[in-house]
């Protein structure tokens, strides 16, 4: 089988994706695995779906200047925490991936609402997105090569691209980890009107405040409005504690860790497809409705 490497520019940062020619063959899995109406609906929902494409499944997402090039089958904008135009427990899946830290608290919390809401019962949500407690070891740690980001965007061009005004590789840790989550507040943002914490007020912040409230006090300095221009950034954190609590709120009853490629769900593990954003730096779960 023949693998293409392309190098992709998803959600703030690069990915390798595995592009294989054949990879749509897949479909006969769908149609071993679900009811024969479902796949041919697509009843499939990716919600931030970028520039996916599957026969299978339904994007979601909301066309914008900064998401230019995106593919969109469901216009939604997440941030206006509105009702998904899919009926009530007709979906056999819903995948996200790398899309939740760019939303606010209470639009992740409407997603996952959304999400249990149109699934099946038995119906999978699965999620990936940066693993905020990986950052924070690597950035307590000094361990640059952690943030294998650095160079990239450190060149002209990939800075202006992501609305960033000094090269990476000439801050420190601290700032690249609050770009990774509070993109905003960091000294690498271009934008002077944000407000920006040094290194002094990080660590002050983060020596006087559990590890959570710092956290959040640091996105409680970013703005929602002003994501709106820069929608590419990241306007959130997550975690393993913070993931299983709202999804819990959601109604889902059984919650559970994942991994790489390591889906409840058959199709899911196709890595062709799926969870190919950052694997390094990701986390995985995975959510079924009862």
């Amino acid at each position: 089988m023949k693998i293409i490497l392309a190098w992709l520019y998803a959600h703030g940062g690069w990915s390798i994706t595995k592009v294989n020619p054949n990879a749509s063959n897949d479909i006969s899995l769908y149609y071993r695995l679900y009811e024969r109406e479902d796949v041919a609906k697509r009843r499939f929902y990716n919600i931030g779906a970028g520039k996916f494409i599957h026969p299978a499944w339904t994007n979601v997402d909301h066309a914008s200047k900064w998401y230019k090039e995106n593919r969109v089958d469901i216009d939604f904008d997440l941030m206006l925490n509105g009702r998904l135009p899919i009926e009530d427990g007709v979906a056999n899946i819903v995948y996200s991936s790398h899309t939740i830290e760019h939303i606010p608290n209470d639009s992740a919390q409407n997603v996952f609402n959304e999400s249990y809401r149109i699934l099946k019962r038995g119906g999978i949500l699965r999620l990936t997105t940066p693993n905020t407690d990986l950052d924070y070891r690597a950035c307590m740690n000094n361990d640059k090569d952690y943030f294998y980001w650095i160079d990239y965007y450190s060149l002209p061009n990939n800075m202006a691209n992501a609305a960033i005004g000094k090269r990476m590789c000439d801050v420190s840790l601290k700032q690249v980890f609050l770009h990774h989550f509070a993109s905003q507040v960091s000294e690498l943002h271009a934008d002077a009107s944000t407000h920006k914490i040094s290194d002094e007020e990080f660590d002050r912040v983060f020596s006087t405040m559990p590890y959570e409230d710092a956290l959040n006090y640091c996105v409680s300095k970013c703005s929602v409005e002003l994501q709106r221009k820069y929608p590419g950034n990241h306007l959130n954190w997550w975690n393993r504690n913070k993931l299983f609590k709202m999804l819990e709120i959601a109604g889902f009853e059984k919650v559970w860790l994942s991994g790489y490629g390591q889906s409840f769900a058959p199709v899911l593990r196709n890595t062709s497809y799926f969870d190919n954003t950052h694997p390094k730096a990701s986390i995985y779960v995975e959510a079924m409705k009862g």
